[in-house]
């Protein structure tokens, strides 16, 4: 069964492939669902949305993943606080085992490689509060990506939230 529509042959909506540790990424073609692993590693890097043509003849975009490990979206509510001084509200836009994204709003003053402090609860039946240290990796305008500090304790809450 077809859920999406096409142009062209080509899907609308871009779908996302996580790569595994051996380099691969399964596609699922839109229109018949049949499945296979296909190996991309050589993409990384330089390359990490491809056009995949199916059996059935259905040409459809994948965006790649060479993340650690899955990041899901969110929308919690937070804060952060720079150690150098400042912070503010966040908005909790993506979370993985590895790191967060968030959204802050207005000016800030947050550079690639400061340490922050993020305090915000989870969604979850509990509303499990985290107060994660990280390390900013990336600044795009307003959204800030952060990787959690390797030192820190691993919660169990916030691993059975990401397999939710």
């Amino acid at each position: 069964m077809r859920t999406e529509g096409s142009f062209n042959g080509l899907s609308h909506a871009r779908r996302r492939a996580f790569v595994a540790e051996d380099g691969t990424a399964a596609f699922v073609c839109p229109n018949c669902e049949m499945s296979r692993n296909v190996p991309v590693f050589s993409f990384r890097g330089n390359k990490h949305s491809i056009n995949i043509r199916c059996r059935c003849q259905e040409t459809f975009t994948i965006d790649l993943d060479f993340r650690k490990s899955h990041r899901k979206i969110t929308k919690l509510s937070g804060f952060y606080e720079i150690s150098s001084g400042g912070g503010g509200r966040a908005e909790i836009s993506d979370l993985s085992r590895e790191g967060l994204g968030f959204i802050v709003s207005g000016i800030h003053n947050v550079r690639v490689g400061q340490k922050l402090q993020v305090n915000f609860a989870l969604d979850d039946k509990n509303n499990t509060p985290l107060n994660k240290t990280a390390v900013v990796r990336s600044v795009d305008q307003n959204r800030i990506g952060c990787e959690f500090k390797k030192d820190q304790a691993f919660e169990k809450g916030l691993g059975f939230y990401l397999r939710t």
